[in-house]
């Protein structure tokens, strides 16, 4: 299951239409909605038992942190993972990329980041110095409680266009889609949706990356994101019409949203350096709106040496309901400079909750 298969059942989903007695010609849709609706959460929902006789390989995924065997990967049966596809290894799947938005990702050794990080699953991207980019596209990742998916959507979407628009509420309002440290994905796959399909998502998951190792083009991915779910929360403005004739403007019809997106899980990578967070004085919740309001007054891009613009970014999202920060927490060294020393003090508020408070306040008080 996949947008391709999605947005292929969609374009060729027939228009429904009426028998010469009036009924509809399919047999599912003279059933009454609420049975229809029964059976589209019997094809479309996680099963109740996982599937053991379907395997779902993650060989061809790009390869970064938590690519395997992670917490924050499938292990709810109601959670989609969206990933990138590693351009080395998916060439065999390049006829379905034709059908999807394709980007292009950095390919290089991250010797730096394994470094601090001792997980034994991380791995290396090959290539050498991220100097190179090379197309790709995302995947999305089903799991033993989802693998049927992958048949049900395409061959219940594909039936006609109003069982396309009834069965896909269903299916993208039920599950989160995680996109983990998949930033760059995240665009390409929520464009790549129908507009009646976008409009039904409510929960995204997403990963941000460890600070101080974030790269510029980390950074850009980060706010092309943001800047698409702000966009798409708001409604667009338009200029007014102003009739020839008269000095009166048109009245103008408020479009609506594109996307309503109401849950976001925010994961975050933290450092816990080998002798602990106790001697460490985490900032609470007005520590960083003092340090925001002092930026905003005073200028500048950093705080402590560190950058902060990415959670500045992620607030301009309006119109969710909750927003649930984590602390994703490995063993980093010990600090030897004020960036370090920030980032470790910072995730030790991630971790006890004084920057999720700050986020929380920021986006759901008075953005709802």
């Amino acid at each position: 299951m996949d947008t391709v298969s999605s947005q292929m059942a969609f374009r060729t989903a027939a228009p429904s239409t009426p028998t010469d007695n009036g009924l509809p010609s399919s047999p599912l849709l003279r059933l009454p909605l609420e049975i229809r609706l029964m059976i589209y959460e019997h094809m479309l929902l996680p099963s109740s038992q996982p599937t053991t006789t379907q395997s779902i390989s993650v060989a061809n995924l790009l390869p970064d942190f938590h690519t395997y065997f992670s917490e924050d990967t499938n292990n709810d049966p109601f959670t989609l993972s969206v990933r990138t596809i590693d351009p080395w290894l998916g060439a065999q799947a390049s006829r379905t990329w034709r059908r999807r938005s394709t980007y292009h990702v950095r390919t290089g050794t991250f010797s730096h980041y394994q470094a601090q990080f001792t997980n034994v699953y991380s791995s290396n991207i090959k290539g050498p110095f991220l100097t190179t980019t090379t197309p790709t596209t995302y995947r999305v990742l089903l799991s033993p409680y989802t693998a049927h998916l992958r048949h049900t959507v395409p061959s219940l979407l594909s039936i006609n266009r109003q069982i396309h628009d009834e069965a896909s509420k269903i299916l993208y309002s039920t599950y989160t889609f995680a996109f983990h440290t998949s930033i760059e994905a995240a665009v390409p796959f929520l464009s790549d949706l129908t507009p009646a399909s976008r409009s039904h998502l409510k929960r995204l998951s997403i990963t941000k990356k460890a600070l101080p190792y974030t790269k510029e083009f980390d950074r850009a991915e980060w706010e092309s994101l943001c800047n698409y779910l702000a966009n798409a929360s708001t409604a667009a403005p338009q200029a007014p019409t102003t009739n020839p004739n008269t000095t009166w403007a048109a009245p103008q019809t408020v479009p609506a949203p594109s996307m309503f997106l109401q849950h976001l899980h925010l994961n975050i990578i933290a450092g816990r350096p080998d002798n602990g967070w106790d001697h460490i004085t985490a900032p609470t919740a007005q520590d960083y709106a003092t340090m925001l309001r002092m930026k905003q007054q005073w200028g500048g891009g950093s705080i402590g040496g560190m950058d902060l613009e990415w959670a500045e970014q992620l607030m301009r999202i309006r119109g969710l309901r909750s927003v649930a920060v984590k602390a994703l927490v490995e063993h980093c060294a010990r600090p030897v400079s004020e960036k370090l020393a920030f980032w470790v003090a910072f995730s030790k508020s991630v971790e006890e909750g004084g920057f999720g408070e700050w986020v929380r306040g920021s986006m759901i008080a008075q953005h709802s």
